[in-house]
């Protein structure tokens, strides 16, 4: 590109109307071309100009994704301050027993959101692989 760059001498103005210049520029961001100067060079020599495809369903999924993980974090945070004011608060013996069921409801929910974790990352590989 640089020995490119060296060989323009000849600089070419063109005027377009707004509404041309925008489309233009869309379809360039659309591209893998960097600039629009570059799209245009391409398109008037006839060189390929490689078009980005993304799937807008699965840019969807992954933006529900990401806020489904912010609220299972906040469900697990929760959780945990809810077993540790408990913890602090137990006075009769009853309470304890009620509160170990608490801890073991609240580590087997840990798991899972674990188990939930790993599943959204793999999807998320996925999504990047694409």
């Amino acid at each position: 590109m640089i020995k490119d760059d060296l060989n323009r001498i000849r600089g070419v103005y063109v005027g377009l109307p707004i509404n041309q210049y925008f489309e233009i520029q869309s379809q360039c961001k659309k591209s893998t071309c960097h600039t629009v100067s570059e799209y245009i060079r391409k398109r008037l020599s006839d060189k390929p100009v490689t078009i980005l495809y993304r799937n807008q369903s699965l840019d969807d999924l992954i933006e529900e994704i990401a806020e489904l993980n912010n609220q299972i974090n906040t469900v697990r945070n929760n959780a945990s301050q809810v077993l540790e004011k408990l913890s602090q608060h137990q006075q009769i013996n009853h309470d304890v027993v009620s509160i170990s069921g608490l801890e073991i409801a609240i580590k087997n929910l840990n798991q899972r959101i674990e188990e939930i974790k790993m599943q959204i990352e793999k999807i998320i590989d996925k999504w990047l692989q694409s």
